[in-house]
């Protein structure tokens, strides 16, 4: 069931139509920004509105909106002209049966006294024709069903599972921009600057209402109604989590939220009981309200709070386990019989405890072997796997040895894979026997991988090689993965394996053991939470996988999954 307010913005989400009232050709003005904008990608018609020009960017211009003729109607308005202008621009829109406006500009409420009085009567008149609109003093809005994009200046946004809502214009584009660079994308981006009619709550329950839409962001400053706030978000929390980072937690920024948006920032404990209440889960920075966001579209949720870390690194599983318990998860304490199991494949070094760290140890394979052993416990209801970058690490490393590995490398496959024989016009020969190929090329590069850099046992490899082929061809690989190795066993001649090969043989590995991963989770549903150590953010792959760049986020990101578990079991 649809609920009003989804059918109340479909004019603004979904518009056959948009006028730009203050479209411009001057380059230095929001006009000609915001204009271009909405033409990038767009595929309804287009009014750009200006009283003193016939042309604007190519089109042809209108000085009113009254004057787009009558059998061509107008869904959306788009203001970018003076503030006190608008009122009298307003009413026209409300003649013309406008139904959603987005007011970019400022000089309303935020400025004080009079600018309130103003945003107050521009509301009036919008109220009067049921006109919806984002705004005033926002940044524009994002809208992937219709490809619509109204921002005052280029942000790079990507297409996904997330609505996002944002008090702060600069905030939510910086949120964006960085959420393209970790490939994350958005169904819905609201830069809803004065919230003068449309309110937050409003926002996301409509955006819990939308079944493309998995994960609710929002950075709120301040609300109108905190009751009415907690009354319809604590219904979409139910379905779907909710996001949202809120500043002013001292009185200096209480007072600069004041001035920014105009709004009311009220007490910080105040705003965590009302979020705890709707089951909104707090985040304390843009980086952490991505981080947490990644967490919710990649891991199922936690059974409980008990988790078990997996190391390479002792300093680093001690790092981790300490931000665990800081934030309430329970580093689980490992049982006589599963330290036993344990000691069969570490050496007597290994750490015999949780976190599980080999100590150094350069039998791979068990250290790939031990996080699914560690998953098949009851007592353990998530995982932390650190240090899991694949061999994504080791290209650098081959860069650095280039020439003597590639020679080496070479020698090795040969003998392994009578790769010299495989000619071009092979290529097209049976998928059978291709993929037989690409499974005995998959066991011998790993044979050659674990000899020259691991000590890992030949029916170890072998056991580990029949899991990855197995994955080739399964839901948690996407099938371009067949034609990558394809390509690779199909080398013409052996002398093709160049040092640039080498790393493409490595890299394509990635793919297969991040499958792996996933399909651990799915099959013992439990959160498996990987990280590397780069310390810098790293990009979600398939809108599946994606690597913490920290024990320190892992952890908290794990923290949020279990505060929204214990949520939703309250009922």
């Amino acid at each position: 069931m649809t609920n009003d307010i989804t059918m109340e913005l479909a004019p603004l989400f979904n518009p056959r139509s948009v006028a730009v009232i203050g479209a411009s050709n001057n380059w230095s003005k929001w006009g000609f920004s915001t204009f271009t904008s909405v033409l990038n990608g767009f595929k309804g018609k287009v009014y750009p509105v200006n009283k003193s020009e016939e042309i604007v960017v190519g089109r042809r211009a209108y000085k009113t909106i009254l004057d787009v003729p009558d059998d061509e109607p107008v869904d959306l308005a788009i203001f970018v002209i003076p503030a006190p202008a608008i009122p009298k621009v307003m009413e026209d829109c409300v003649k013309k049966g406008v139904k959603a406006g987005v007011i970019i500009s400022a000089g309303f409420a935020e400025t004080g006294k009079e600018g309130r009085k103003l945003q107050d009567e521009v509301l009036r008149i919008a109220q009067r024709g049921n006109l919806r609109f984002i705004g005033p003093n926002c940044m524009g809005y994002y809208s992937a069903s219709s490809n619509l994009r109204a921002f005052m200046f280029p942000i790079p946004i990507l297409s996904g599972p997330i609505g996002f809502v944002t008090q702060g214009g600069n905030v939510g584009g910086a949120v964006v921009g960085a959420a393209t660079n970790r490939n994350i994308g958005f169904h819905r981006y609201i830069s809803c600057g004065c919230t003068a009619d449309i309110q937050i709550e409003e926002y996301i329950e409509c955006f819990g209402d939308d079944p493309e839409i998995k994960i609710i962001l929002a950075y709120i400053e301040g609300l109108n109604d905190g009751e009415r706030f907690v009354e319809k978000v604590s219904k979409v929390t139910k379905k779907k989590p909710v996001i949202a980072l809120k500043p002013g937690r001292t009185t200096a920024a209480a007072e600069a939220i004041l001035s920014h948006s105009g709004a009311i920032a009220g007490s910080s404990d105040i705003w965590d009981s009302a979020f705890k209440k709707a089951g909104v889960i707090r985040a304390e920075s843009p980086d952490e309200l991505l981080d947490i966001a990644v967490g919710f579209l990649t891991q199922p949720l936690p059974g409980g709070k008990n988790v078990a870390i997996m190391t390479p690194g002792g300093s680093y599983g001690v790092l981790c386990a300490d931000a665990c318990a800081s934030l309430g998860l329970n580093v689980v304490k490992l049982s006589d019989e599963t330290i036993a199991t344990f000691d069969k494949i570490f050496p007597p070094r290994w750490s015999h405890g949780n976190p599980v760290d080999p100590a150094g140890d350069r039998n791979f394979t068990a250290y790939l072997k031990a996080p699914e052993m560690l998953l098949k416990l009851d007592e353990v209801d998530s995982l932390i796997f650190m240090g899991f970058d694949g061999f994504s690490s080791f290209p650098s490393l081959v860069s650095s040895m280039n020439h003597k590995f590639s020679r080496m490398f070479k020698k090795m496959l040969t003998p392994l894979i009578g790769i010299e024989k495989v000619k071009k016009k092979d290529s097209s020969s049976d998928g059978a026997s291709q993929t037989s190929r690409i499974n005995k090329f998959i066991h011998s590069l790993l044979f050659i991988f674990f000899s020259v850099f691991g000590t890992s046992k030949k029916e170890e490899v072998e056991d580990f090689a029949r899991q990855l082929t197995s994955l080739i061809t399964s839901e948690f690989v996407d099938p371009s993965i067949l034609y990558t190795f394809s390509q690779l066993v199909n080398v013409a001649d052996l002398n093709d394996i160049d040092d640039q090969m080498v790393e493409r043989l490595l890299d394509s590995f990635q793919p297969l053991l991040e499958a792996l991963i996933i399909k651990w989770m799915h099959e013992h549903k439990k959160p498996i939470i990987t990280t590397n150590f780069t310390e810098e953010p790293t990009s979600l792959k398939g809108g599946t996988f994606y690597s913490f760049s920290s024990g320190k986020k892992a952890a908290l990101v794990l923290s949020k999954l279990v505060e929204y578990s214990e949520y939703l079991k309250r009922g």
